[in-house]
């Protein structure tokens, strides 16, 4: 028998897209046009592009793989839905920290305060992980290989963010270099990754 209350994916889905949207938009306002075209304010402007693709780069992978988290499965539960509230709630801190960095580029506390939040996300995105995992094994969806290297890639991405604290702690000059190179061997392993398992799959089946 169906119950009169349940929690809907879709509407879960919407909010999240909706959260996503807005923290993707808002974050080129804190980009101010030079008041000339001297160096100091040229460089200020580079700088200032340089974190916003980088944090633009960095919540667009959570879309993509938000978006996939829950592709599969047919239903939520109350404990993934509060996980997932808590996921957005950190998404949407990004912005803030994005303008830190950009006001105190360098300085201990505004890097030390993007890595603390991007650790946040990156742990509730590995619970999600883990809930969505339990919710398809319950329905009978066998993960797989593709879908066991997302999951080694969640958890890759915690690690990292790990490392960009040490980072942001001791050599805070050196932050943006790290997180931009954490974001390419990330995107790179993934890619390998898939591309291996596509070649084996293609193997399997000839």
């Amino acid at each position: 028998m169906v119950g009169v209350f349940h929690y809907s994916k879709s509407r879960l889905i919407g909010i999240s897209d909706g959260i996503f949207a807005v923290v993707l938009t808002i974050m080129v306002l804190d980009i101010k046009t030079p008041i000339s075209t001297a160096q100091g304010p040229m460089l200020d402007l580079i700088k200032h592009l340089v974190i916003y693709f980088v944090s633009f780069g960095i919540v667009s992978q959570y879309w993509v793989y938000h978006q996939e988290l829950f592709s599969r499965i047919e239903h939520t539960t109350s404990l993934i839905t509060i996980t997932n509230i808590y996921y957005l709630c950190f998404i949407s801190l990004t912005p803030f920290a994005t303008s830190w960095l950009n006001d105190d580029f360098g300085h201990q506390l505004p890097t030390m305060a993007y890595s603390v939040i991007i650790i946040l996300v990156n742990l509730t995105q590995a619970i999600m992980f883990h809930e969505v995992i339990e919710i398809g094994e319950s329905d009978g969806i066998k993960m797989s290989a593709h879908d066991r290297e997302e999951y080694r890639s969640a958890q890759i991405m915690l690690g990292f963010s790990l490392l960009y604290l040490l980072i942001s702690y001791f050599a805070p000059q050196y932050f943006l270099i790290v997180v931009i190179i954490g974001i390419a061997l990330r995107t790179t392993v993934t890619t390998s990754a898939r591309i291996i398992n596509f070649i084996r799959t293609r193997r399997i089946t000839k």
